[in-house]
């Protein structure tokens, strides 16, 4: 009877080894693993085109040159002191540039290496005024004070990309 338990917890462990290692990047194609900063994070492979962009964004990607389908990452956004103050700045920033910007959700999350992280779910008009759905997540790292940033666009919520990236980053802080 031990030995037929015994066997179920390894074959049940080791199934739990496969549905959690078919997660990462480096297992799925259809996701690449970028480093920028102090943030690591993944975005759609097939996202290769380079976006110029301005401080405080440090890369981003698109899916086409002219694609609304874009990530921008920022591997140090700020010396903030938690996720929800940096936010702030990014929402006050888009309330006066951004056509048509609405908070659709806001909610903290937990990133790893982070203090303090924050999600928020948004849209604005594209420039033909067709609505896009974006997501900003930021994690910001105390008593060290600074913050990392990924802003993902996309025509229509993507919660399966959203959550990618979100499980994906990891927040590498200085110690200064």
């Amino acid at each position: 009877m031990f030995r037929r338990s015994a066997t179920m917890i390894a074959a049940l462990l080791a199934a739990c080894a496969m549905v959690l290692g078919a997660c990462t990047a480096a297992d799925d194609p259809a996701y690449v693993e970028d480093e920028v900063g102090k943030i690591k994070v993944v975005r759609p492979s097939a996202w290769q085109s380079p976006l110029q962009v301005e401080a405080p964004w440090t890369v981003g990607y698109a899916l086409a040159p002219d694609s609304v389908e874009q990530i921008q990452v920022s591997g140090d956004f700020g010396e903030y002191t938690s996720a929800a103050e940096a936010m702030a700045s990014l929402i006050a920033q888009a309330q006066v540039s951004l056509e048509g910007f609405e908070i659709v959700e806001t909610r903290d999350v937990e990133l790893k290496g982070a203090t303090t992280g924050q999600l928020v779910r948004y849209t604005i008009d594209d420039p033909q005024g067709n609505q896009v759905f974006g997501t900003w997540i930021i994690g910001a790292v105390w008593p060290y004070p600074q913050s990392v940033a990924v802003s993902i666009l996309t025509p229509r919520h993507d919660a399966e990309l959203e959550r990618r990236v979100l499980d994906s980053i990891v927040v590498s802080p200085t110690r200064e």
